[in-house]
């Protein structure tokens, strides 16, 4: 019996050893997201997002036709625009800073929060273009109706039209 006890703390030895010696030999985890870690992708997410916005304005502008005496009802449309993406990306930063100190009910909320900022933000976006489509030849209307509708559509233009 002596000897069974022996070799059972032997093995657990070994085993303590063994498994001391992998934790040893394997890199540390990687370092769970920070404030610190975290600041910098949302800066690489925050120069997509305007560069995407900007694109997505010319992309407009292009499309739409528009004229230069259209020019500063465009410009009033496209502040909002840039003012939005702002907005949606201060709110993003926000959420994903406070997520980990979050219950299952403050996320719901916070995520409420952004949809109702984004559905305010969309409010402050429609006069202005209204404004904008206002000031379109019919012709204008007409391809701007079509993008807006392809758009609403993924793409799919048999859905669209």
């Amino acid at each position: 019996m002596f000897r069974s006890f022996r070799h059972s703390l032997l093995v657990a030895t070994a085993m303590l050893g063994l498994s001391a010696a992998a934790l040893a030999a394997t890199p540390p985890p990687a370092a769970p997201p920070n404030a610190v870690a975290t600041a910098p992708a949302l800066q690489d997410d925050d120069h997509n997002l305007a560069v995407r916005v900007e694109q997505r304005i010319t992309d407009l502008h292009t499309k739409l036709q528009i004229t230069a005496a259209q020019q500063p009802q465009w410009d009033r449309f496209t502040e909002i625009m840039r003012t939005n993406a702002r907005n949606m990306v201060q709110g993003f930063d926000a959420r994903v800073m406070a997520l980990p100190g979050m219950t299952a009910p403050d996320s719901l909320q916070s995520y409420a929060t952004m949809a109702a900022s984004h559905a305010a933000d969309m409010q402050t976006l429609v006069p202005a273009f209204k404004a904008l489509y206002l000031t379109m030849s019919d012709d204008q209307k007409r391809v701007t109706d079509k993008v807006f509708l392809e758009e609403a559509h993924g793409g799919d233009v048999k859905a669209a039209g």
